[in-house]
């Protein structure tokens, strides 16, 4: 091994024992290692302090802990790599081949804090996927209680029963993945249903359509309905739209359609404050159809 890898060796070693917080008297071998850069890797006993180093790197170092606590299939693999390359040095040792041994700790130690930084990003990616999922089943959770009184209502519960067991059990199946330390997994089969449940959803109350005006008594009922309908997509633009939002061109497609929207939802408002329910059903109708166009300018299909 050469001087310059010695000296990152050197450095690295050191990082393991300050992060480690290790004794003094580790700290002062280390220093004197570093000082003897010609010798370092040739003796046994410099090779039996490299050794000592790099086992707490690979056991109670902080990077040891991310790593272990990682589900990741390639952290793990890489974890058991640079164990191989320990145990291979402590092989080289017994064979009294210190250089051999040195340079398998030396590969072990690099690629143990490769193994660290990888596992430090995929949490951060793990604990975005799991704050995403936490809001997503909240949502779902709220909209099959939606579909649920929904059924209830217009006595339909034969439909939206099935649909809610289906969904019961791709929600136990997305949890189940989020405890086996699959977020990524588990966020997609939460995605996919929280859409199903909002077509059905969407398409229960788009059912309604042609025949709602026989079952209303009353045009407030009605007005309160489309209330409800016009509330309810509303929410869908929030949901549906979060990521699409995030690109310029998307939000714009769909801003001009959800401006337009509330512009017309507050004159509707403005029409039921004066009685003139007629009028506000009319204006809540043409908002929520603005706001389904601008669902569907962004690039997700939803009936209505």
């Amino acid at each position: 091994m050469n001087i310059s890898r010695a000296v990152i060796f050197a450095l690295l070693t050191l990082y393991v024992i300050v992060s480690a917080a290790q004794s003094n008297e580790l700290s002062n071998e280390l220093s004197n290692v570093n000082n003897n850069e010609q010798k370092i890797h040739k003796t046994k006993e410099q090779a039996e302090l490299q050794v000592k180093f790099v086992k707490t790197l690979l056991t109670t170092s902080s990077a040891a802990k991310k790593v272990k606590t990682s589900q990741d299939a390639n952290v793990k693999s890489l974890y058991r790599a640079a164990n191989d390359l320990f145990n291979n040095a402590l092989a080289y040792m017994d064979e009294g081949n210190n250089d051999a041994a040195a340079e398998s700790l030396y590969h072990a130690t690099v690629m143990m804090f490769q193994t660290a930084k990888m596992a430090e990003k995929k949490q951060i990616v793990d604990d975005s996927e799991r704050r995403i999922f936490e809001a997503r089943l909240k949502t779902v959770d709220a909209l099959i209680n939606a579909m649920q009184r929904i059924g209830e209502e217009k006595n339909i519960s034969s439909k939206t029963d099935p649909i809610k067991s289906k969904a019961d059990a791709e929600v136990a199946s997305a949890k189940a993945m989020m405890t086996s330390g699959q977020p990524a997994s588990a966020r997609k089969k939460i995605d996919r249903v929280y859409v199903d449940i909002k077509t059905a959803i969407n398409e229960l109350r788009s059912g309604d359509t042609l025949v709602r005006t026989l079952h209303f008594e009353t045009r407030k009922d009605e007005y309160l309905y489309e209330l409800d309908r016009n509330e309810t997509h509303n929410m869908l633009v929030t949901l549906l739209l979060q990521e699409q939002m995030e690109d310029p061109d998307a939000r714009a497609r769909a801003q001009k359609f959800l401006d337009k929207a509330e512009d017309i939802r507050k004159q509707a408002e403005e029409s039921a404050k004066k009685g003139d329910y007629d009028d506000a059903v009319k204006r809540y109708e043409e908002s929520t159809r603005l706001i389904i166009q601008a669902i569907r300018n962004a690039g997700l299909f939803i009936p209505g």
